[in-house]
């Protein structure tokens, strides 16, 4: 019994090609995330920011310690964008989102906060 091995024609050779490389490029961008973080204390108000970390734990951690307060908690954190945190005036609760611009995460905040005039507290940029 003979096998028949299956010949791609040149375009069907440049398509794998293409798409291996493709493949070969992305794994090292995912790889080489920059990381940033805003970390606030509700009842004082301090906030702590950190960018341009290699991993969401370190920026994290740093964001914490930037915050400098016992009941300090991330409230965001993002990699290769930008992190937003507003706080609500009617009753000074903290809402943050994120997006690829300073505007979309400020949008994104503003929109979970169901309040358009919140008032912007911090961002962070981190990564590309």
């Amino acid at each position: 019994m003979a096998y028949l091995k299956p010949r791609l024609n040149s375009p069907a050779r440049l398509v794998v090609a293409l798409a291996s490389l493709a493949l070969l490029l992305a794994a090292p961008a995912a790889a080489q995330a920059d990381w940033g973080a805003i970390a606030v204390d509700p009842i004082t108000g301090k906030y702590g920011v950190a960018y341009n970390y290699n991993s969401a734990k370190a920026a994290q951690h740093r964001a914490r310690n930037e915050c400098a307060s016992k009941h300090c908690k991330v409230a965001v954190w993002v990699a290769n964008g930008y992190a937003a945190l507003v706080q609500k005036r009617k009753n000074g609760l903290y809402f943050a989102g994120y997006g690829r611009t300073k505007h979309a995460a400020f949008h994104k905040a503003l929109h979970r906060a169901h309040e358009s005039n919140a008032r912007h507290v911090a961002w962070v940029f981190s990564g590309y």
